[in-house]
């Protein structure tokens, strides 16, 4: 009885190059759009979430930081702004006070009947004007026949209107850290040292909890999708397919759907973060924003989301490559 032969060794295995792993993960992808449609949409909530938080995380602190700064002494631009209030508030009381010398020598010798028309002259009427501007240097009546007696009270008006109205945008600004203050105040967001640290922690552990829901969610994604597919491993692996070709298949894909998914939540989470900081902050929202500081969280949140679903696909894409040929054939799914 002669010896049994010893069996052949494999002479050559053929590696597909990476371009047809490419072609077939997204051949995969589009016969299996609504699986992928699912993982996709998972990694847009969750980067939507993750982007939103950070965007208006770092939008919260360069307003809180441009108040803070703006409460110290030797802050220049309120500096500035202080020395114009102080020459609009002495320019306007001068231009007051002549307002109200000719208007009481124009109506005190024999009162006109006419007016002038307010809106005509100064485009609006003068209660609408005295609504905005707060005080007008008289009554609104005398001065309606006092500038219609006199051109010179209707010239001295005008000046100290115009001088007024830069003095309401001046202080407007002066106090515009304070508005901001109480905006946030009735917001909830947190303004002390300590109240700041209690809500980055809270913060934290809801981003991780996120994350963490989202990883999953791709993870039994990718699991399924294995199981749906445990003939078509077991025909490549019959093939002639690589172990380390079906796990790149795989990893492949999921990154197709992590850049796709990562750069649709991104965008959504940056325009949720700006509808929010508009509609609650208006036009402080965009007070001392650090551009760098945003586009450094961004980075990072592309970073997790591809991350994050490769990751998640690591261990479906091994559990395929070490399946039998013979067991992924008799799969029944």
């Amino acid at each position: 009885m002669s010896p049994l032969a010893p069996p052949a060794s494999v002479q050559r295995q053929i590696a597909l190059p990476m371009r047809k792993a490419v072609e077939i993960a997204w051949k995969n992808i589009r016969m299996r759009l609504s699986r992928s449609l699912l993982v996709t949409s998972g990694i847009v909530l969750a980067l939507a979430f993750l982007t939103s938080i950070n965007v208006s995380k770092s939008m919260v602190d360069s307003m809180r930081d441009w108040a803070a700064t703006a409460a110290l002494p030797d802050a220049r631009e309120f500096s500035d702004l202080r020395i114009e209030r102080d020459r609009l508030e002495k320019s306007t009381s001068a231009l007051e006070t002549d307002i109200r010398a000719h208007t009481h020598a124009a109506i005190t010798p024999a009162r006109p009947k006419q007016k002038i028309d307010a809106t005509q002259i100064l485009g609006q009427e003068l209660p609408a004007l005295q609504k905005e501007i707060g005080a007008l240097p008289g009554t609104a009546d005398d001065l309606a026949v006092a500038m219609a007696a006199d051109a010179k009270i209707v010239q001295l008006f005008q000046s100290w209107l115009e001088q007024s109205r830069a003095l309401l945008i001046v202080r407007g600004k002066i106090s515009a850290p304070q508005s901001l203050q109480q905006i946030m105040k009735e917001s909830g967001v947190p303004t002390t040292p300590a109240e700041i640290e209690n809500n980055r922690i809270q913060t934290r552990w809801l981003l991780g909890l996120a994350l963490l829901v989202a990883f999953v969610g791709i993870l039994n994604a990718m699991l399924m999708s294995v199981t749906e597919r445990f003939r078509e491993i077991g025909t490549m692996k019959c093939l002639g397919a690589l172990d380390s070709f079906i796990i790149k298949l795989f990893l492949i894909e999921s990154l197709f759907q992590g850049v796709v998914g990562t750069l649709i939540g991104i965008l959504l989470g940056v325009l949720l973060s700006l509808v929010s900081m508009l509609s609650t902050y208006g036009r402080f929202a965009f007070k001392n924003l650090q551009v760098g500081e945003i586009g450094v969280a961004l980075l990072i949140c592309l970073a997790v989301g591809v991350g994050l679903t490769v990751a998640g696909a690591v261990y479906p894409a091994w559990q395929a490559a070490r399946m039998q040929p013979i067991e992924a054939m008799r799969a029944d799914t």
